[in-house]
């Protein structure tokens, strides 16, 4: 139902705009792109009304969903498309930053006058630092800032506990001790695997599964995530070496016979279904959240051998029309009510440090409510409404760790991120070949 209402919201307000404003004043209209399902539509509706607020001014919010992140990079480098916003993956960000197709952000405005460093988590402020030193100097500072991080989490495996199970009927997964052989090798359930469609997230993992034995020598059999493993996973990540390409795209048309389909943003809707196409596959932790608010049959964990950590940014296209109102709407959406509203909708986790806390503690003391080491009773009165609804959510759980897990899918552990890595832009040439290959692999 979430799902319906925000793609109404979404063709009010990028087509009614269109319609009424005509040839009107440009600077009262704010241009968004961003993915579907990932803002509360009330955040989005209530921003005209600030902004006059705050500025005096009036403005008009045209809001436009892309399918995949390459649809931004193409609308914004072929066609200088003059979105004020773009909400997109760190590797996009990296490659419009190189293609110096974003202006630099007035920090001071977006944060109100704190700090960077004071407002967002130091683990997810690291990961921008990552992928806006798109090309690796040593010499990088964040003196100048060109993305604000929305969302962020992993890349993993999404299951349904209740169907992927033993001959005893138990469940098969252990989603803390996942390995991507599941889904790449032949084994339980074939052709009830799902792929995501999306080129850098296949590849990335597939560089993983073409690359385990190394992997495993250099964390001595996947016990311990060191400064070694971490430097090798990210140059695997990231390889788009000849040897490499070649490697992934062999691990790929391997893994092609086991699967039911490759997936681009319906398969987390098929998998809540009472008869699923598909019993499990990859996945973004964000959509796995989202679909568990549907079905706490799902669960979700990183494989030991290594992922992706993603972070998604807004940020301010060179061929923009309206930069003051594009800032104040990032300010807007940093403000503690909007940040926290707009995490419990898309499912995701949120790089605000105070929204991560104050979430957490909620969650955790539900989930403590629930296996009975926290009386009700004893919750503080600020947060007990939050506290209850999670009560019942994680009570509607037959699993006996739903809880454990779904904590460790919104608020992954140093352990969990030390076998992840950022994706960062490819040479131009290495992107072409990619798609060609994908395009080799699909046919």
């Amino acid at each position: 139902m979430k799902k319906f209402f925000s793609l109404i919201l979404c063709l009010i307000i990028s087509l009614c705009p269109l319609a009424l404003t005509g040839c009107g004043n440009r600077a009262e209209i704010l241009k968004i792109y961003n993915a579907g399902e990932y803002m509360d539509e009330d955040v989005l509706a209530g921003f005209a009304d600030w902004y006059q607020e705050q500025t005096g001014k009036k403005v008009t919010v045209q809001y436009k969903t892309y399918s995949t992140p390459e649809d931004v990079y193409t609308e914004v480098y072929k066609k200088k498309a003059d979105y004020d916003l773009v909400c997109v993956s760190d590797y996009i960000i990296s490659r419009l930053i190189r293609s110096d197709l974003l202006l630099p952000l007035n920090r001071e405005v977006i944060y109100d006058g704190e700090a960077e460093v004071d407002v967002l988590q130091s683990r997810v402020l690291g990961f921008v630092n990552d992928y806006e030193n798109y090309d690796t100097n040593p010499n990088y500072t964040d003196a100048t800032r060109y993305s604000v991080p929305y969302m962020w989490g992993t890349l993993g495996i999404m299951y349904r506990s209740d169907l992927v199970v033993d001959g005893a009927g138990d469940p098969l997964f252990d989603w803390k001790n996942l390995t991507w052989d599941c889904l790449f090798q032949a084994g339980a359930y074939e052709n009830y695997r799902y792929m995501k469609n999306s080129i850098r997230d296949a590849y990335a993992s597939a560089s993983v599964v073409a690359n385990t034995q190394a992997l495993s020598d250099a964390s001595n059999g996947f016990t311990n995530y060191g400064d070694e493993y971490q430097a090798l996973l990210k140059t695997v990540i990231n390889d788009t070496s000849a040897k490499n390409l070649d490697a992934v795209e062999r691990t790929l048309e391997h893994q092609k016979q086991y699967l039911f389909a490759y997936e681009s943003d319906d398969g987390k809707d098929d998998m809540i279904t009472s008869a699923p196409s598909a019993y499990y596959g990859l996945f973004w932790s964000c959509d796995a959240g989202y679909a568990m608010e549907d079905s706490t049959d799902l669960y979700y964990g990183v494989p030991v051998e290594g992922s992706n950590v993603w972070v998604d940014s807004f940020a301010i296209p060179r061929y923009c029309a309206n930069k003051d109102a594009a800032e104040m709407f990032l300010k807007y959406i940093c403000l503690y009510d909007n940040a926290y509203l707009n995490r419990d909708y898309a499912g995701c986790s949120s790089p605000l440090q105070a929204i991560s806390d104050d979430t957490r503690e909620v969650m955790q003391t539900a989930w403590d409510v629930v296996c009975e080491l926290v009386d009700i009773e004893t919750v503080d009165e600020e947060i007990l409404e939050d506290v209850e609804y999670y009560v019942e959510f994680f009570s509607s759980a037959s699993g006996a760790d739903f809880g454990d897990m779904y904590i460790d899918l919104l608020f992954p552990t140093d352990e969990v991120l030390a076998r992840c890595a950022v994706m960062k832009d490819s040479p131009k040439q290495a992107c072409i070949d990619m798609a060609k290959m994908w395009i080799r692999v699909k046919s």
